[in-house]
């Protein structure tokens, strides 16, 4: 299951939403068809999404205050709890990549007592990638024209009007997707070009820890397997470390649909953490399984005024993308809407798990 950011999507651009989306989760699932796990699935799927100039990350991202592109990107391991993120990195035409590596190379021992490194940022992060023969590229590859576009068009806005915060206005937030493959295990992964006009080096929750991503998977066969990831803006998520307690919220509950929204009531729109923020915006993208009944739930929720979302198992044939708007007369960053859909994991006497996902829908929620 992946975003394609959580903020304002034209209705004029719906087809190509549907299309990006459709590729992503087609690239995801065939490497779950091919025996593949759920971090090189995550990977591909973002892949994906950082080479549309759609969205905002690798590709396409929001410009810096000086015109400039600086990425962040994360992936966590359920099953190992290993987390790789990248920061404020340039010229990585994949960020996504450079975060599955750093999380991979948690696993390798250094000499002297040294330990690999799990987050990098700027200049540290793009030598670490060459150093992996990861692709670099100059800086005018990685701008798409349509971000120009918005860069010159903000720009202007600021020097006319002097325009603090306009929802309608903003670009697309981070791009992310979660997954369980065939044996159960569970991988979350995120990837964002940042706020329009950030100060240069700034870094936002794509890259950190429990606010972009989080995966977990059942230790003893017994609790539920989580995973989530985040979109929305960066400061909001990493002060309530969204990520983290959206897949928590998600544990023990026999309705996760409502968990996700008591979590985003709570833990976001009423959060003290955000007491001085007037609009609260947020999506988030979560997945539950049950390891005992093989039953799981995909779940998505947000508050601002739209929220693109697909997802597809290696059983179906074709992927679902929706476009989850807000009421007509909710204000964005004041209430959140939550959906989601059921699927199952069929159990069979072989080893072999698949997913399939089932017809009906949960039901959805207003708070």
């Amino acid at each position: 299951m992946l975003i394609v950011g959580a903020g304002y999507h034209s209705e004029n651009l719906r087809k190509e939403y549907q299309k990006t989306c459709n590729q992503a989760c087609r690239k995801a699932s065939e490497i779950l068809k091919q025996g593949g796990n759920a971090v090189d699935a995550v990977e591909k799927a973002i892949i994906e999404l950082e080479n549309s100039p759609l969205s905002n990350a690798g590709y396409g991202s929001n410009l810096t205050w000086d015109g400039t592109v600086e990425c962040d990107a994360s992936l966590m391991n359920g099953q190992t709890l290993h987390f790789g993120a990248c920061g404020a990195v340039s010229n990585v035409w994949n960020p996504i990549t450079l975060a599955k590596n750093l999380c991979i190379k948690q696993c390798d021992s250094l000499s002297l007592g040294r330990v690999p490194p799990c987050i990098l940022t700027g200049q540290g992060a793009r030598s670490w990638a060459q150093r992996m023969g990861l692709e670099i590229v100059d800086d005018h590859k990685m701008i798409s024209a349509r971000a120009f576009r918005n860069f010159k068009h903000c720009k202007r806005k600021l020097k006319k009007y002097s325009i603090q915060n306009d929802v309608k206005f903003s670009p697309l937030d981070t791009v992310g997707a979660i997954c369980v493959d065939i044996n159960g295990v569970v991988a979350a992964g995120a990837s964002s070009g940042g706020v329009s006009l950030k100060h240069e080096g700034r870094v936002g929750q794509a890259a950190s820890f429990g606010s972009g991503v989080w995966a977990l998977m059942s230790r003893d066969g017994i609790k539920s397997s989580v995973a989530s990831c985040t979109s929305g803006c960066g400061e909001h998520l990493i002060r309530t470390q969204l990520a983290k307690n959206t897949a928590e919220s998600l544990f023990e509950s026999p309705s996760p649909t409502e968990s996700l929204d008591k979590c985003l009531k709570k833990n976001f729109l009423h959060s003290p953490f955000l007491w001085d923020v007037p609009e609260r915006l947020c999506g988030a993208l979560a997945l539950r399984h049950d390891p005992q009944t093989g039953d799981g739930e995909v779940l998505w929720g947000h508050t601002t005024k739209t929220m693109c979302v697909g997802y597809m198992s290696s059983e179906t044939d074709r992927p679902k993308c929706i476009i989850s708007h807000l009421p007509p007369n909710v204000e964005p960053g004041h209430k959140a809407v939550v959906s989601g859909h059921p699927f199952k994991i069929a159990i069979q006497e072989s080893p072999v798990i698949q997913w399939e996902v089932a017809e009906s829908n949960c039901n959805g929620y207003l708070s």
